[in-house]
């Protein structure tokens, strides 16, 4: 749950009673339901803000045809509209965070364009009516995530530990099950093909059983997120910061799993496509260090018409080819050239080629990522079955 700085809430309390000696508090809890798993400090003022707003625009609204809104009320929301951002400035990068739904921001924004302190406000003839939310919250904590449990949703605080092109990914604690999980949501600016390469994410994933594989739990279609097992680092953190200290054993035991997680992938018919040091993560154990492959966002199915020709280049390890021939024709062969420059970062710690100790190691990656793709290890298999042979350097 989201837990709360003695200052923050002093703070809110005196703020709640400036406008309740402003305002009265005879509808203060018109819709306090809708913040119900919100901080308590929160959750009387925002109801307050969230029914003063829809008083103001309501009657604005009525004030459409006419052109004019009156100046009292005109007052009223100027000043209302001041005390929320002054608020929302104190309140800034804290565990109460919070802002407006993006309609509710828009419209309020359009509102101050023409608002005036006396004389009333001349409302701009393209002016269009608000919609006016009664049946859900206006706010929204930034730092938190709603999750539903047993029919009630509540609200935990959550950390930013990563993001891509496609989605933020919040880590957070529940103090229910007393452990750290994670929730990826989907960034607000993505299009209708985007949201769905997004989805289709998840239901890959809920599709796979592997140890190797990160678990995802429920997907949430009104937020567009979803839940999923937390991993303790990437690969290329673990890596970069043990790797004075790791030894062969280590560094094969590693790799075979991250073999493995592969082998059972391919025998789902998938390929993963945007292999790179970040997208694989470590899960730590009391003396275990277990891979857990993850972002499965450009996946690769038969019969998907998500794979466009036009789909960006992405993956850090990647075969350059792809670049001429097009990303649509990514096979199993460029999945195995990912793998084995992924093998050498974890058994060298370095992200380019360079010197090599063995020969057999030495000729075990060139193969992998031969110019001539007629060379390279035929899939995932063949690549573990030539890794055995040489996994006593």
């Amino acid at each position: 749950m989201v837990t709360v700085n003695k200052g923050n809430s002093i703070y809110l309390r005196n703020k709640l009673d400036e406008l309740i000696e402003r305002f009265g508090d005879e509808n203060i809890n018109r819709y306090i339901d809708f913040y119900e798993g919100f901080p308590v400090s929160l959750q009387r003022l925002l109801s307050f803000f969230h029914y003063e707003f829809n008083r103001l625009l309501r009657y604005l609204n009525g004030r459409l045809q006419n052109g004019h809104y009156t100046a009292h009320e005109s007052r009223e929301l100027i000043y209302l509209i001041n005390e929320i951002r002054t608020i929302q400035s104190n309140l800034k990068g804290s565990e109460l965070d919070f802002d407006l739904t993006q309609g509710y921001k828009q419209r309020i924004i359009e509102c101050e364009d023409f608002l005036q302190e006396s004389s009333g406000s001349p409302i701009p003839k393209d002016f269009e009516k608000i919609n006016i939310t009664e049946n859900e919250p206006i706010f929204y904590i930034r730092t938190a995530v709603k999750i539903p449990r047993k029919g009630v949703m509540t609200l935990h605080q959550t950390k930013v530990i990563g993001e891509g092109s496609y989605a933020r990914v919040h880590k957070y604690k529940d103090e229910y099950y007393h452990r750290f999980f994670v929730i990826k949501k989907a960034l607000k600016n993505l299009n209708a093909k985007e949201l769905e390469r997004f989805k289709r994410e998840f239901e890959e994933m809920k599709k796979l059983n592997s140890p190797y594989i990160i678990e995802v739990y429920n997907f949430d279609e009104e937020n567009n997120q979803y839940t999923m097992e937390y991993a303790d680092e990437t690969l290329e953190d673990f890596i970069s910061k043990n790797n004075a200290k790791l030894n062969v054993k280590e560094r094969i035991n590693l790799v075979r799993q991250i073999l493995q997680a592969f082998i059972y992938i391919s025998s789902k018919g998938v390929l993963h496509r945007d292999i790179s040091t970040k997208n694989i993560l470590i899960k730590k154990y009391d003396g275990l260090n277990i891979i857990k492959v993850s972002d499965f966002g450009l996946v690769k199915i038969p019969d998907s018409t998500l794979t466009s020709k036009n789909t960006e280049f992405k993956g850090s390890l990647n075969d350059p080819k792809l670049e001429v021939i097009g990303f649509d024709n990514y096979e199993i062969i460029h999945e195995t050239y990912a793998l084995t420059r992924l093998i050498y970062f974890v058994m060298t710690g370095r992200r380019t080629l360079g010197s090599f100790n063995r020969k057999e190691f030495e000729d075990f990656i060139m193969k992998g990522i031969s110019d001539n793709i007629d060379e390279r290890y035929k899939d995932v298999e063949d690549l573990r079955n030539s890794f055995v042979k040489i996994n006593t350097f």
